[in-house]
């Protein structure tokens, strides 16, 4: 089959999953190769589609080729990633120290064994993009969403986790409505196989006992999310009852200090007002001093007056 009989055999799904484990340098023209005989084989918006693709990140495609070429690597990270999330969810402390333990082992190993197939597909990367890929598969194992965006092989960039929470996956796979998983992310429990004729039942049995693993993990989860809804409600109640009683203390204290303020406000204008009295007597005090020192000039006179007529009565007896 020719290259040109390939592409009019594939669906458009497969098309686009292949583009996405090309090389960096080959992914432009190959896409736009595609989009052009998409429009010549009378299929327009498959070619808008098709041209419209974006190129991945140097992470996005290591990532992408990891699924290619180490499918059952991470097949096993995208199961231990379900079993954090089911510790987690069951609040499994000692589960979920062991699981993250060999979760550190996992993903250091398969950072470097990325940056070695890297070399080895003739297009190296550094150390900063080995670190974006170990970033992406984490944030996989932490959201089911996202795991699905990494097994779909089409990512065009780098994932982050956000904790437990779900992880943003806009614009993060290219086409996600035409993409299926090249490779399984179930929890290690769903991997387990049963053996001959009994295959079936023990996966219909596991996945029941999965089931009911998830109803318990949710009921727990309820009940622990109703006490800790009672517990902030009985928080909030006795939150609020101590501000109602502080903004009435601040209201006294601003009341007294209102009076405080009156008060020294009065007392301000009777000291205005004895200072008047003060200037007053002051003024009244000078004229007085000055009186008085005008009566003792003309008393001392008067006595000088009276000495002299007395001299003169005597001189003439």
């Amino acid at each position: 089959m020719t290259p040109s009989q390939k592409q009019e055999t594939e669906n458009p799904g497969e098309a686009i999953t292949r583009l996405y484990g090309l090389l960096p340098g080959q992914f432009t023209a190959a896409r736009n190769t595609q989009a052009a005989a998409a429009a010549r084989n009378g299929d327009p918006e498959l070619g808008k589609r098709l041209k419209a693709l974006p190129k991945p990140s140097a992470a996005a495609w290591l990532t992408n080729m990891l699924i290619r070429e180490e499918g059952p690597a991470i097949a096993s990270v995208l199961a231990l990633g379900a079993s954090l999330r089911e510790a987690q969810a069951d609040l499994d402390r000692e589960e979920l120290r062991r699981l993250n333990s060999e979760r550190h082992r996992m993903l250091r190993t398969l950072a470097r064994e990325a940056r070695q197939l890297a070399d080895k597909l003739g297009n190296p990367v550094s150390a900063a993009v080995a670190a974006e890929v170990e970033q992406t598969l984490w944030a996989a194992m932490t959201d089911p969403d996202a795991a699905e965006a990494l097994a779909s092989g089409r990512l065009v960039r780098g994932l982050a986790a956000n904790g437990w929470e779900p992880v943003e996956l806009d614009g993060a796979v290219a086409d996600p409505d035409s993409a299926a998983p090249l490779v399984s992310a179930a929890s290690r429990k769903q991997q387990t196989p049963g053996a001959g004729k009994d295959t079936a039942t023990d996966s219909k049995a596991g996945t029941k006992g999965t089931s009911r693993q998830q109803q318990a993990a949710r009921a727990k989860a309820l009940r622990q999310a109703e006490e800790e809804l009672s517990g902030a409600r009985e928080a909030a109640d006795q939150a609020e009852q101590r501000l109602a009683e502080v903004q009435s203390e601040v209201q006294n204290q601003a009341s007294f200090r209102d009076g405080l303020t009156d008060e020294i406000d009065d007392l301000r204008d009777r000291i205005r007002e004895l200072e008047r009295e003060v200037s007053e007597l002051d003024r009244r005090r000078g004229t007085l001093e000055r009186s008085r020192d005008k009566a003792r000039r003309e008393a001392r006179s008067a006595r000088r007056a009276v000495e002299k007529a007395e001299t003169k009565l005597d001189s003439l007896r």
